[in-house]
């Protein structure tokens, strides 16, 4: 199987470095973004991208808008996409999305949620910190 490729938009630049550094230890290639527009940019540029872990707040675009733009292409329609926010939301508007961690989010909890999506096309059931969205 060849490595999973993860895209990663986050504008935090410490944080995006703390989980591209993990996900390239856990096996992952990582594709870091700090914007959508750079995120967007990437899925026309890597030949493959398995899932992407997206920042609900980026300076150029809301999470709902870059979700609706990316699943609106039908070769993206179901790609996998993981939020991340540190800010409180209902979870009925996260359209589109495999789950939701609520940052801080423990490193764990991120793996298992990449590994379940990449080896098996599902998340493992929910736990603390990620819900399942409809």
């Amino acid at each position: 199987m060849p490595q999973p490729v993860v895209v990663l938009a986050e504008d935090d630049g410490d944080l995006r470095e703390v989980m591209q550094a993990l996900l390239e230890q856990e096996g992952y290639r990582a594709v870091p973004c700090p914007d959508a527009f750079t995120a967007l940019r990437a899925f026309f540029t890597e030949p493959r991208v398995d899932v992407l872990v997206l920042d609900w707040v980026l300076p150029d675009m809301e999470g709902r808008d870059l979700i609706r733009l990316l699943h609106s292409r039908r070769e993206l329609a179901e790609l996998p996409i993981v939020l991340t926010t540190g800010v409180t939301l209902e979870l009925p508007s996260f359209e589109g999305a495999v789950c939701l961690l609520r940052k801080p989010f423990s490193r764990t909890e991120l793996v298992r949620i990449l590994h379940a999506l990449t080896h098996h096309g599902r998340p493992a059931s929910a736990g603390a910190g990620c819900f399942q969205v409809a």
